[in-house]
């Protein structure tokens, strides 16, 4: 059963009945949380009034956290509840097969139809759910047709930032475009390099890096090209801010905001994601990758770290697969520190807080149908 406690009245190793969310409505402290000082004070610090603990026979059940266990605490087995919202997974079907559509479209006709991009983006925009969002990007089993799956990703990521930095709707729908189209310069690439495993060649190389000019030109080619933010974030979003970027070589001052902006989201995607040539990695390793490229001045300060916190705390309740081939549901992740490492909860009950156990890492995310099979 449950009970409602004041936050004053909380006390370390209560276990949380019912999920506390942030103002965002991103999930502050999951469904079996065993609460510890630093969580009581946040909660205090957010003027959280009360907050749903379990409790067996009148009394509060209590856990520890594996650095503090105590051999007469009770373990809570996590549940592995859906994650999935049908509605969401079928909306986002239905965008990928436009997309898919507006792509060969383009593809015959060799510039982007303005008027399916625009509807396309209005369709999109619901996507653009916060934690929802980020929870079903990572849930959603997904197989082939990475070049599709990928643009929308970074569509339904852009919109979550053109929220987050509460831009005008008209700005987030622009925003949206220009991330889906990023790899519409791929249509002018043979599909074998595209699927190539492996590391391409010098020549293959420089020839992939040409897609972003590609991408500019189908753009301008057609009504779209009317909007020259849009055209300029697909030519730019390979640019990095200390010159290191491609096609141009720009630095920070000469490279627009969109691209400045879907740069960390095509980042995120593509190293969170399985390629033909990459495994996909743990967000986690992700946040620090951005992060490094970030204090080296590669990518945009302020864009960069307002999205590893948004995302990174959007992660609450999702699963992992641990180094030690155990998975853990993510209950806890520290809001003070940048990219920090989640504390887990395994299938056993047992609590593990990754910041302290640096024998065991988080390496990816599981889906859905992967957590199942656990």
């Amino acid at each position: 059963m449950l009970k409602k406690y004041a936050v004053d009245q909380l006390k370390e190793g209560m276990v949380v009945g019912q999920a506390v969310y942030k103002e965002d409505m991103s999930i502050l402290l999951g469904e079996g949380t065993v609460l510890n000082q630093q969580m009581i004070d946040s909660l205090s610090e957010r003027n959280i009034v009360s907050v749903e603990i379990r409790e067996e026979g009148g009394e509060e059940v209590s856990a520890s956290m594996p650095q503090r266990a105590q051999g007469t605490a009770a373990k809570t087995v996590p549940l592995k509840e859906p994650i999935l919202d049908e509605g969401y997974v079928r909306d986002y079907g239905e965008c990928f097969i436009e997309l898919k559509a507006l792509f060969e479209v383009t593809k015959a006709h060799g510039s982007v139809d303005k008027d399916s991009a625009e509807v396309l983006a209005q369709n999109i925009l619901p996507l653009c759910s916060g934690a929802k969002a980020v929870a079903h990007i990572h849930n959603m089993t997904l197989k082939g047709e990475y070049t599709i799956h990928h643009s929308l990703h970074v569509a339904i990521l852009a919109g979550l930032m053109g929220k987050w930095l509460k831009m005008p709707q008209k700005d987030q729908l622009r925003l949206i475009t220009a991330g889906f189209l990023i790899l519409i310069g791929n249509l002018r690439i043979e599909q074998a390099m595209l699927d190539k495993e492996g590391f391409l060649t010098p020549d293959e190389r420089k020839i992939m890096q040409e897609h972003p000019k590609f991408g500019h030109e189908l753009i301008m080619a057609g009504g779209l090209g009317e909007d020259k933010e849009i055209a300029e974030a697909v030519l730019q979003y390979h640019e990095r801010g200390d010159g290191s970027g491609y096609p141009r070589g720009l630095v920070k001052e000469e490279i627009g905001e969109f691209a400045r902006i879907l740069a960390i989201m095509d980042m995120y995607d593509a190293m969170a994601s399985d390629r033909s040539y990459a495994k996909k990695r743990s967000p986690f390793e992700v946040f620090n990758i951005l992060a490094d490229d970030i204090m080296n001045g590669r990518l945009d300060t302020d864009f960069g770290f307002r999205f590893i916190r948004r995302v990174c705390h959007s992660l609450n309740g999702n699963w992992v697969k641990l180094s030690n081939g155990e998975a853990g549901k993510i209950i806890y992740i520290d809001e003070s520190r940048l990219a920090s490492l989640p504390v887990v909860q395994t299938m056993d009950g047992e609590f593990m807080d990754l910041n302290l156990r640096t024998d065991i890492k988080a390496e990816y995310l599981l889906t859905s149908r992967e957590i199942e099979e656990e």
